[in-house]
Protein backbone atom coordinates (compact mmCIF):
# COMPACT_ATOMS: atom_id res chain seq x y z
CA UNK A 1 0.00 0.00 0.00
CA UNK A 2 1.70 3.18 -1.23
CA UNK A 3 -0.80 6.05 -1.25
CA UNK A 4 -3.97 6.57 0.78
CA UNK A 5 -6.38 9.46 0.25
CA UNK A 6 -8.67 10.56 3.10
CA UNK A 7 -11.41 13.10 2.39
CA UNK A 8 -12.65 15.21 5.33
CA UNK A 9 -13.35 18.70 4.04
CA UNK A 10 -15.61 19.90 6.84
CA UNK A 11 -14.98 21.91 10.04
CA UNK A 12 -12.04 21.70 12.42
CA UNK A 13 -13.97 19.58 14.92
CA UNK A 14 -14.86 17.08 12.22
CA UNK A 15 -11.20 16.82 11.26
CA UNK A 16 -10.08 16.22 14.86
CA UNK A 17 -12.62 13.40 15.13
CA UNK A 18 -10.99 11.44 12.29
CA UNK A 19 -7.71 11.36 14.27
CA UNK A 20 -8.46 7.87 15.68
CA UNK A 21 -9.19 6.63 12.14
CA UNK A 22 -5.95 8.14 10.85
CA UNK A 23 -4.09 6.52 13.74
CA UNK A 24 -5.60 3.14 12.83
CA UNK A 25 -4.59 3.65 9.19
CA UNK A 26 -1.02 4.49 10.17
CA UNK A 27 -0.77 1.37 12.35
CA UNK A 28 -2.10 -0.78 9.51
CA UNK A 29 0.10 0.79 6.82
CA UNK A 30 3.21 2.28 8.49
CA UNK A 31 5.02 2.91 5.19
CA UNK A 32 2.10 4.41 3.25
CA UNK A 33 1.80 8.08 2.42
CA UNK A 34 -1.52 9.31 3.86
CA UNK A 35 -2.92 12.49 2.31
CA UNK A 36 -5.95 14.25 3.80
CA UNK A 37 -8.26 16.57 1.85
CA UNK A 38 -9.06 19.55 4.10
CA UNK A 39 -11.10 22.71 3.74
CA UNK A 40 -9.00 25.87 3.46
CA UNK A 41 -10.93 27.37 6.39
CA UNK A 42 -9.24 24.73 8.60
CA UNK A 43 -5.75 25.96 7.76
CA UNK A 44 -3.24 24.75 10.35
CA UNK A 45 -5.22 21.75 11.56
CA UNK A 46 -2.72 19.46 9.81
CA UNK A 47 -0.13 20.47 12.43
CA UNK A 48 -2.15 18.46 14.94
CA UNK A 49 -2.29 15.30 12.84
CA UNK A 50 0.92 13.26 12.84
CA UNK A 51 2.42 11.83 9.64
CA UNK A 52 -0.11 13.13 7.12
CA UNK A 53 0.14 15.30 4.03
CA UNK A 54 -2.53 18.04 3.93
CA UNK A 55 -4.28 18.80 0.64
CA UNK A 56 -6.15 22.04 1.20
CA UNK A 57 -9.07 23.07 -1.00
CA UNK A 58 -9.69 26.83 -0.90
CA UNK A 59 -13.19 27.98 -1.79
CA UNK A 60 -13.29 30.75 -4.36
CA UNK A 61 -9.96 29.74 -5.93
CA UNK A 62 -9.12 27.64 -8.98
CA UNK A 63 -7.06 25.18 -6.88
CA UNK A 64 -4.93 23.96 -9.82
CA UNK A 65 -2.33 22.46 -7.48
CA UNK A 66 -4.99 20.63 -5.48
CA UNK A 67 -6.72 19.09 -8.51
CA UNK A 68 -3.37 18.15 -10.02
CA UNK A 69 -2.44 16.22 -6.89
CA UNK A 70 -5.76 14.36 -6.92
CA UNK A 71 -5.80 13.49 -10.64
CA UNK A 72 -2.14 12.80 -11.41
CA UNK A 73 -1.20 10.61 -8.46
CA UNK A 74 -1.77 6.86 -8.27
CA UNK A 75 -3.97 6.22 -5.25
CA UNK A 76 -4.43 2.77 -3.74
CA UNK A 77 -7.14 3.56 -1.18
CA UNK A 78 -9.64 6.41 -0.86
CA UNK A 79 -11.89 7.00 2.17
CA UNK A 80 -14.68 9.56 1.74
CA UNK A 81 -15.95 10.61 5.19
CA UNK A 82 -18.22 13.54 4.34
CA UNK A 83 -20.87 12.62 1.79
CA UNK A 84 -20.54 16.08 0.21
CA UNK A 85 -20.68 16.58 -3.55
CA UNK A 86 -17.09 17.84 -3.56
CA UNK A 87 -15.93 14.84 -1.57
CA UNK A 88 -17.61 12.46 -4.00
CA UNK A 89 -16.07 14.30 -6.97
CA UNK A 90 -12.59 14.07 -5.41
CA UNK A 91 -13.06 10.35 -4.79
CA UNK A 92 -14.10 9.79 -8.42
CA UNK A 93 -11.20 11.80 -9.83
CA UNK A 94 -8.71 9.98 -7.61
CA UNK A 95 -9.37 6.72 -9.52
CA UNK A 96 -8.14 4.88 -6.42
CA UNK A 97 -8.17 1.10 -6.67
CA UNK A 98 -10.54 0.97 -3.69
CA UNK A 99 -12.94 3.85 -3.03
CA UNK A 100 -14.88 3.54 0.22
CA UNK A 101 -17.74 5.47 1.77
CA UNK A 102 -20.84 4.84 3.87
CA UNK A 103 -23.79 3.16 2.18
CA UNK A 104 -25.99 6.01 3.46
CA UNK A 105 -23.98 8.45 1.29
CA UNK A 106 -24.45 6.42 -1.91
CA UNK A 107 -27.97 7.74 -2.35
CA UNK A 108 -27.98 7.93 -6.14
CA UNK A 109 -27.00 5.67 -9.01
CA UNK A 110 -24.18 8.07 -9.96
CA UNK A 111 -22.72 7.96 -6.46
CA UNK A 112 -22.88 4.18 -6.37
CA UNK A 113 -20.79 4.16 -9.55
CA UNK A 114 -18.08 6.26 -7.87
CA UNK A 115 -17.49 3.85 -4.97
CA UNK A 116 -16.64 0.17 -5.12
CA UNK A 117 -17.06 -0.54 -1.42
CA UNK A 118 -19.92 0.69 0.80
CA UNK A 119 -19.87 0.41 4.59
CA UNK A 120 -22.91 0.00 6.83
CA UNK A 121 -22.78 1.97 10.09
CA UNK A 122 -25.49 3.36 12.36
CA UNK A 123 -24.67 7.04 12.74
CA UNK A 124 -27.67 7.57 15.04
CA UNK A 125 -26.27 5.33 17.78
CA UNK A 126 -22.54 6.12 17.62
CA UNK A 127 -20.14 8.85 18.60
CA UNK A 128 -18.78 10.52 15.47
CA UNK A 129 -15.24 9.26 16.12
CA UNK A 130 -16.56 5.69 16.36
CA UNK A 131 -18.65 6.18 13.23
CA UNK A 132 -15.48 7.20 11.38
CA UNK A 133 -13.63 4.15 12.69
CA UNK A 134 -16.33 1.95 11.15
CA UNK A 135 -15.40 3.29 7.70
CA UNK A 136 -11.78 2.24 8.26
CA UNK A 137 -12.96 -1.20 9.31
CA UNK A 138 -14.70 -1.45 5.94
CA UNK A 139 -11.26 -1.88 4.40
CA UNK A 140 -10.48 -4.75 6.75
CA UNK A 141 -8.42 -2.58 9.09
CA UNK A 142 -8.55 -3.31 12.79
CA UNK A 143 -9.58 -0.35 14.92
CA UNK A 144 -10.65 -0.15 18.56
CA UNK A 145 -13.56 2.14 19.28
CA UNK A 146 -12.70 2.86 22.89
CA UNK A 147 -9.20 4.18 22.23
CA UNK A 148 -8.34 7.88 22.19
CA UNK A 149 -5.60 8.94 19.76
CA UNK A 150 -3.23 11.66 20.96
CA UNK A 151 -2.79 14.54 18.57
CA UNK A 152 0.53 16.19 17.79
CA UNK A 153 1.69 18.98 20.12
CA UNK A 154 5.33 19.71 19.26
CA UNK A 155 4.52 22.49 16.78
CA UNK A 156 2.90 24.74 19.39
CA UNK A 157 4.68 24.06 22.67
CA UNK A 158 7.22 26.90 22.58
CA UNK A 159 4.75 29.59 21.51
CA UNK A 160 2.29 28.37 24.16
CA UNK A 161 4.93 28.75 26.87
CA UNK A 162 5.77 32.26 25.67
CA UNK A 163 2.13 33.39 25.62
CA UNK A 164 1.39 31.97 29.07
CA UNK A 165 4.56 33.47 30.52
CA UNK A 166 3.74 36.88 29.06
CA UNK A 167 0.38 36.79 30.93
CA UNK A 168 2.03 35.53 34.15
CA UNK A 169 -0.01 32.33 34.01
CA UNK A 170 1.49 29.61 36.21
CA UNK A 171 1.08 25.85 36.16
CA UNK A 172 -2.41 25.77 37.66
CA UNK A 173 -4.90 27.17 35.22
CA UNK A 174 -8.15 26.35 33.47
CA UNK A 175 -8.99 27.04 29.84
CA UNK A 176 -12.38 28.52 29.04
CA UNK A 177 -13.33 28.57 25.37
CA UNK A 178 -16.69 30.35 25.40
CA UNK A 179 -17.15 31.17 21.73
CA UNK A 180 -18.01 29.54 18.45
CA UNK A 181 -18.92 30.60 14.95
CA UNK A 182 -22.49 29.37 15.56
CA UNK A 183 -24.61 31.82 17.56
CA UNK A 184 -27.04 29.12 18.80
CA UNK A 185 -24.18 27.57 20.80
CA UNK A 186 -23.37 30.76 22.70
CA UNK A 187 -23.84 31.13 26.47
CA UNK A 188 -24.29 34.50 28.17
CA UNK A 189 -21.41 36.69 29.33
CA UNK A 190 -22.90 36.78 32.84
CA UNK A 191 -22.85 32.99 33.05
CA UNK A 192 -19.23 32.78 31.92
CA UNK A 193 -18.20 35.41 34.49
CA UNK A 194 -19.76 33.23 37.21
CA UNK A 195 -17.74 30.24 35.98
CA UNK A 196 -14.45 32.19 35.92
CA UNK A 197 -15.14 33.33 39.50
CA UNK A 198 -15.99 29.75 40.50
CA UNK A 199 -12.74 28.40 39.05
CA UNK A 200 -10.74 31.19 40.71
CA UNK A 201 -12.27 30.83 44.17
CA UNK A 202 -13.36 27.19 44.48
CA UNK A 203 -10.63 25.47 42.43
CA UNK A 204 -7.90 28.09 43.00
CA UNK A 205 -7.14 28.17 39.29
CA UNK A 206 -6.17 31.02 37.02
CA UNK A 207 -8.32 31.16 33.89
CA UNK A 208 -7.16 31.53 30.29
CA UNK A 209 -9.83 32.60 27.82
CA UNK A 210 -9.28 31.29 24.29
CA UNK A 211 -11.17 31.78 21.06
CA UNK A 212 -11.05 32.60 17.40
CA UNK A 213 -10.46 35.95 15.76
CA UNK A 214 -13.99 36.62 14.51
CA UNK A 215 -15.77 39.69 15.86
CA UNK A 216 -18.52 37.82 17.73
CA UNK A 217 -16.07 35.72 19.76
CA UNK A 218 -13.69 38.60 20.49
CA UNK A 219 -16.52 40.89 21.61
CA UNK A 220 -17.91 38.23 23.96
CA UNK A 221 -14.49 37.55 25.48
CA UNK A 222 -13.83 41.27 25.90
CA UNK A 223 -17.02 41.57 27.96
CA UNK A 224 -16.12 38.51 30.06
CA UNK A 225 -12.63 39.86 30.70
CA UNK A 226 -13.88 43.29 31.73
CA UNK A 227 -16.12 41.76 34.42
CA UNK A 228 -13.72 39.12 35.73
CA UNK A 229 -10.93 39.14 38.31
CA UNK A 230 -7.27 39.81 37.62
CA UNK A 231 -6.72 36.05 37.58
CA UNK A 232 -8.39 35.85 34.18
CA UNK A 233 -6.38 36.47 31.00
CA UNK A 234 -7.31 36.32 27.31
CA UNK A 235 -5.37 34.75 24.46
CA UNK A 236 -8.30 34.90 22.07
CA UNK A 237 -7.26 35.54 18.47
CA UNK A 238 -3.56 35.17 19.35
CA UNK A 239 -3.03 31.43 18.85
CA UNK A 240 -2.63 29.05 15.99
CA UNK A 241 -4.41 25.73 16.34
CA UNK A 242 -1.14 24.09 17.32
CA UNK A 243 -0.53 26.70 20.03
CA UNK A 244 -4.11 26.39 21.27
CA UNK A 245 -3.70 22.62 21.56
CA UNK A 246 -0.46 23.04 23.51
CA UNK A 247 -2.14 25.50 25.91
CA UNK A 248 -5.07 23.14 26.47
CA UNK A 249 -2.62 20.28 27.05
CA UNK A 250 -1.06 22.18 29.96
CA UNK A 251 -4.35 23.11 31.61
CA UNK A 252 -6.00 21.41 34.58
CA UNK A 253 -9.47 21.53 33.00
CA UNK A 254 -11.16 22.73 29.81
CA UNK A 255 -14.61 24.36 29.96
CA UNK A 256 -16.39 25.50 26.81
CA UNK A 257 -19.09 25.04 24.24
CA UNK A 258 -19.23 22.24 21.69
CA UNK A 259 -16.60 23.32 19.18
CA UNK A 260 -13.26 22.23 17.73
CA UNK A 261 -11.34 23.21 20.87
CA UNK A 262 -13.49 20.82 22.92
CA UNK A 263 -12.58 17.95 20.59
CA UNK A 264 -8.91 18.87 20.93
CA UNK A 265 -9.17 18.75 24.73
CA UNK A 266 -10.86 15.36 24.59
CA UNK A 267 -8.31 13.95 22.14
CA UNK A 268 -5.61 14.98 24.60
CA UNK A 269 -7.43 13.36 27.51
CA UNK A 270 -7.76 16.69 29.35
CA UNK A 271 -10.63 16.81 31.88
CA UNK A 272 -13.38 18.81 30.21
CA UNK A 273 -16.84 20.24 30.74
CA UNK A 274 -18.61 20.87 27.44
CA UNK A 275 -21.93 22.68 27.04
CA UNK A 276 -24.48 21.20 24.63
CA UNK A 277 -27.71 22.63 23.29
CA UNK A 278 -28.67 22.11 19.67
CA UNK A 279 -26.08 19.38 19.02
CA UNK A 280 -26.33 15.84 20.33
CA UNK A 281 -23.69 14.91 22.97
CA UNK A 282 -24.08 11.25 22.07
CA UNK A 283 -22.40 12.07 18.74
CA UNK A 284 -20.12 14.94 19.75
CA UNK A 285 -19.52 14.76 23.51
CA UNK A 286 -16.20 14.07 25.27
CA UNK A 287 -15.24 10.38 25.45
CA UNK A 288 -12.34 10.53 27.90
CA UNK A 289 -12.99 9.48 31.54
CA UNK A 290 -12.61 13.07 32.75
CA UNK A 291 -15.11 14.47 30.26
CA UNK A 292 -18.57 15.77 31.12
CA UNK A 293 -21.30 16.90 28.74
CA UNK A 294 -23.72 19.44 30.22
CA UNK A 295 -27.25 20.16 29.06
CA UNK A 296 -30.22 22.10 30.36
CA UNK A 297 -31.35 19.29 32.67
CA UNK A 298 -28.11 17.72 33.85
CA UNK A 299 -24.65 16.43 32.96
CA UNK A 300 -23.15 13.05 32.19
CA UNK A 301 -20.01 11.06 31.51
CA UNK A 302 -19.63 9.14 28.24
CA UNK A 303 -21.80 7.70 26.75
CA UNK A 304 -24.03 10.75 26.93
CA UNK A 305 -27.77 10.38 26.61
CA UNK A 306 -29.87 13.45 27.20
CA UNK A 307 -32.14 15.43 24.87
CA UNK A 308 -31.10 18.41 22.81
CA UNK A 309 -32.30 21.75 24.13
CA UNK A 310 -30.82 25.25 24.20
CA UNK A 311 -27.32 26.20 25.26
CA UNK A 312 -28.63 29.52 26.54
CA UNK A 313 -30.97 27.67 28.93
CA UNK A 314 -28.20 25.74 30.71
CA UNK A 315 -28.06 26.95 34.33
CA UNK A 316 -24.69 27.86 35.81
CA UNK A 317 -25.37 25.46 38.69
CA UNK A 318 -25.25 22.54 36.23
CA UNK A 319 -21.87 23.64 34.88
CA UNK A 320 -20.46 24.18 38.37
CA UNK A 321 -21.71 20.74 39.44
CA UNK A 322 -20.04 19.17 36.38
CA UNK A 323 -16.75 20.90 37.25
CA UNK A 324 -16.95 19.59 40.82
CA UNK A 325 -17.68 16.10 39.46
CA UNK A 326 -14.58 16.25 37.25
CA UNK A 327 -12.29 17.21 40.13
CA UNK A 328 -13.83 14.59 42.43
CA UNK A 329 -13.08 11.98 39.78
CA UNK A 330 -9.47 13.17 39.51
CA UNK A 331 -8.99 12.96 43.31
CA UNK A 332 -10.43 9.42 43.38
CA UNK A 333 -8.02 8.32 40.64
Amino acid sequence: MRRILVIQNKRIGDVILIAPALHALRLAYPAAKISVVLDGACSGVDELLPSIEPLYFHKGRLNFHFWGNIILRSWDLCFEFTGTDRGVLVAWLSKASMRITYSSYAISFARRLVFNRLVESDVKSLHTAEYHLDLIKGAGIRAERDKLSPILLSNGIQSARELLSARSIGANFAVIHPGTARSEKMWSVENWVQITDFLNSNADLDVVLTGGSNFMELEQISHILSRSSKRVASLAGETTLATLAAIIAQSRIYVGVDTGAAHIADALGIPSVVLFGSTNPLHWGPRSPGGRAVGEFGFSSYPHNFPKSSTAAIPTLQVKAAIVSVFQGIRQD
